[in-house]
C-alpha cells in the first residue's frame, strides 16, 4: 500500500481486491487479522456498510493472539532471569566452535541424541520454548562441556544453569508444549481450523492449565496468567450466537453438541445455524436458476436481518404440523435438516470437510452452511507464508521487477505444487 496503512485505508484497499476477484457480498465471511487497532478498526469500518460486505466478522489470528496470551505469562522475573541465562548458555556454544564439537563428544558418550542447541526469537514464542525444551534435553551433555577444564574457561563455567533454573526451564517447557501443538494444528492450511478453535482453547483450560498438587508458585502463576489472558483476549463467554467461532463448531460433526456455551446460548446457536442454511440455500437455489453474473460489480444484497426474539421462540417452539407443510414444499426444513444432524453418528477420519462432501445430498441445507463457515482459517498464517515468498522473490538484486511480474512469479512460487 502506497497509502498509510490506516484502518479506513485497509478497509478500503480490501473493497478494492473483493471488486478485482468479483467476489460478492454474501461469500464474504470473515476478515482474518492480528492484535493491531488498525485491523481492528478496518473491521469495524466493513461492518459499517452491510449492503457491500454483507454480514463479515473480524477473526483474530490465534497464533498472534496466542503469542500475546504467552509473552504475558512470561514476564515474571524468574522466568525473564532464566531464559535470559538460556540464552547465554546457548550463545556461548553457537560461538565456540571447539564447545561445540566437545557438546557432540558427550552426547555419543552418554548416550544421548545428537541435537544441536538452538537460539530463540524475540518476535517467535515458540522459538523460546524450542530453546528450552533441547537445553533442558541436553542438559548433563552441556553440564559436562562447561565443567571440563580443558575445554571451557573457568570464566565461562558460571554460565551454566542452577539447580532452580534447570528445573525451572523444565516445568516452562512442559507447560508451553500443548500450547505449541495448538498454534500448529489451527496454523494448518488445508484442514478446518476454526471450528476447533474454542473447543481446543477450553479444553487447554480445564485440563492443562487447571493448577496442581505439584506446581511450584511461578508455574502456577503462568497457568492462572494464560487463562486471564484467553478469556480476556477472545471473551469466550461473551461470543454472540452469531459468532463464526460458533457456527462453524456447531457444523464440525466433531463439536456440534457444543461443550462449552451455556445451554441457553446453544439453542440461539443453533437457530442462528438454521437460519444461516435456509438464507444460503435460497440464495444457491436462485443462482442455479438464474446464473452467477459475470461481471465484476458486486451484488447488492441485504445483510440477512437478526431474528426478533419472538422469531426464535416460535422456531423454537415449531410443531410437527409446521415442519411437515414446510417439507411439502421444499424437502426438509433445515431445522429438520438439524435434528437428523445431531442423530448421525457417522464419522469419517479425514475430516469434517470429507464428511460434508460425503453427506451434502443428505443436508444439503446444511452444507451450504458448512461450506460457508469452515473456509475461514484459525489463523493469518498461510498469507504470511505467502509475504515470505515475497520477501525472498523482491530483493536488492531484484528490485527492478514490474509489479505484475512479481504478482505472476509469486503466484507460480505458491501454487506450482498443486499443478
Amino acid at each position: 500500500m502506497e497509502v498509510n496503512h490506516t484502518g479506513v485505508n485497509i478497509a478500503e484497499q480490501l473493497g478494492e481486491v473483493a471488486d478485482a476477484f468479483a467476489i460478492l457480498n454474501y461469500k464474504q465471511v470473515a476478515v482474518v487479522h492480528d492484535n493491531a487497532s488498525n485491523m481492528k478498526l478496518c473491521t469495524e469500518t466493513l461492518k459499517k456498510e452491510p449492503e457491500k460486505w454483507g454480514n463479515v466478522q473480524g477473526v483474530y489470528c490465534s497464533g498472534h493472539t496466542l503469542q500475546l496470551c504467552i509473552n504475558t505469562a512470561l514476564k515474571q522475573d524468574r522466568i525473564r532471569r532464566t531464559v535470559a541465562a538460556a540464552r547465554n548458555l546457548v550463545g556461548h556454544f553457537r560461538k565456540s566452535p571447539k564447545a561445540t564439537a566437545a557438546l557432540k563428544d558427550k552426547q555419543k558418550q552418554q548416550n544421548v541424541v545428537v541435537h544441536t542447541l538452538t537460539n530463540d526469537v524475540a518476535t517467535r514464542w515458540n522459538s523460546t520454548w524450542e530453546m528450552l525444551d533441547r537445553l533442558v534435553e541436553q542438559r548433563w551433555p552441556v553440564t559436562a562441556v562447561l565443567s571440563d577444564p580443558s575445554i571451557t574457561k573457568k570464566a565461562d563455567r558460571t554460565l551454566d544453569l542452577t539447580a532452580d533454573q534447570w528445573k525451572l526451564a523444565q516445568e516452562t517447557a512442559e507447560v508451553l508444549g500443548p500450547l505449541i501443538t495448538l498454534t500448529e494444528l489451527l496454523s494448518q492450511e488445508e484442514n478446518v481450523s476454526l471450528s476447533a478453535t474454542m473447543q481446543m482453547l477450553f479444553n487447554l483450560k480445564r485440563r492443562h492449565l487447571s493448577p496442581k498438587e505439584d506446581d511450584s508458585p511461578v508455574i502456577r502463576e503462568v497457568k492462572k496468567t494464560l487463562v486471564t489472558e484467553i478469556d480476556s483476549r477472545w471473551k469466550l463467554s461473551l461470543l454472540e450466537p452469531n459468532s463464526i467461532y460458533l457456527l462453524s463448531s456447531a457444523l464440525d460433526q466433531r463439536f456440534k453438541h457444543l461443550k462449552f456455551p451455556t445451554n441457553e446460548k446453544k439453542d440461539l446457536v443453533y437457530i442462528e445455524v438454521v437460519r444461516l442454511a435456509e438464507h444460503l440455500h435460497q440464495r444457491q437455489t436462485v443462482r442455479e436458476v438464474e446464473g452467477e453474473p459475470a461481471t465484476s460489480d458486486r451484488e447488492e444484497e441485504t445483510a440477512v436481518p437478526p431474528p426478533k426474539k419472538k422469531k426464535q421462540q416460535d422456531m423454537l417452539m415449531q410443531s410437527e404440523s409446521d415442519d411437515e407443510e414446510e417439507q411439502e414444499h421444499d424437502g426438509d426444513s433445515a431445522k429438520k435438516e438439524m435434528e437428523k444432524y445431531f442423530r448421525d453418528t457417522t464419522t469419517i477420519q479425514s475430516g469434517p470437510l470429507a464428511w460434508w462432501k460425503h453427506n451434502s445430498d443428505r443436508y444439503p441445507k446444511l452444507a451450504c452452511a458448512a461450506k460457508h463457515c469452515l473456509c475461514v482459517p484459525a489463523t493469518s498464517t498461510p498469507s504470511e507464508r505467502i509475504f515470505s515468498k515475497a520477501g525472498y522473490i523482491v530483493n536488492k538484486t531484484r528490485s527492478s521487477l514490474l509489479p505484475e511480474n512479481v504478482d505472476k512469479l509469486i503466484f507460480l512460487a505458491h501454487n506450482m505444487k498443486r499443478v
